[in-house]
């Protein structure tokens, strides 16, 4: 786990959080997910859709492999901000191509992001790095979407998704998990 600095918030970077195996199991499952493009990043963006799908939330609990991998994402995500346990908003998988495009945006006024990158392979050339912002909007930390990596963020932060390259052969999916505030651990 490594924890970078933007703006005075805690980015945090976690590898090997799930075996390999997992990863791949994890990634033949939202490989085949029924997506839709209807998400956008924001109002002004709206114009330009992203291939999405929306989990239900009570569904994890309904096959074992999907039920550990989300108590053991959001059980880090609440660690790591320091809280018991944080309300989901919402989890939503992104499916990202070449030639796609991504926008500048802020998830939520308050609360956390994890951000979960699902593919089971990921080749440096082929990009796709999740891009945080300064209040500035500089570019100032870069995320390169490893296999099975989480990162978790205020989701106050400015950033965007990346767009892999040409030569990548597969979407870029991502599962983001929309946290609400919670409070504080005692």
């Amino acid at each position: 786990m490594r924890a970078r600095d933007l703006d005075g918030r805690r980015l945090f970077i976690i590898d090997d959080l799930f075996d390999k195996s997992i990863v791949q199991m994890l990634h033949e499952t939202f490989i085949r997910l029924p997506f839709t493009q209807s998400d956008f990043d924001t109002e002004d963006t709206m114009h330009v859709r992203h291939w999405k799908f929306d989990f239900q939330l009570d569904g994890f609990g309904l096959n074992p492999v999907l039920r550990t991998w989300h108590q053991r994402v959001t059980a880090t995500a609440a660690e790591l901000v320091g809280v018991l346990s944080l309300p989901i908003r919402r989890i939503y998988c992104n499916s990202v191509g070449y030639g796609d495009h991504q926008h500048m945006h802020f998830d939520d006024k308050d609360g956390t992001t994890a951000l979960y990158f699902a593919n089971a392979q990921w080749i440096e050339d082929w990009q796709g790095e999740t891009v945080f912002y300064d209040r500035a909007e500089e570019a100032c930390q870069v995320v390169a979407p490893r296999p099975g990596r989480l990162v978790v963020f205020s989701s106050e932060c400015l950033h965007r998704g990346g767009v892999p390259s040409r030569t990548c052969p597969v979407p870029r999916l991502t599962v983001a998990f929309k946290f609400a505030p919670a409070c504080t651990a005692a």
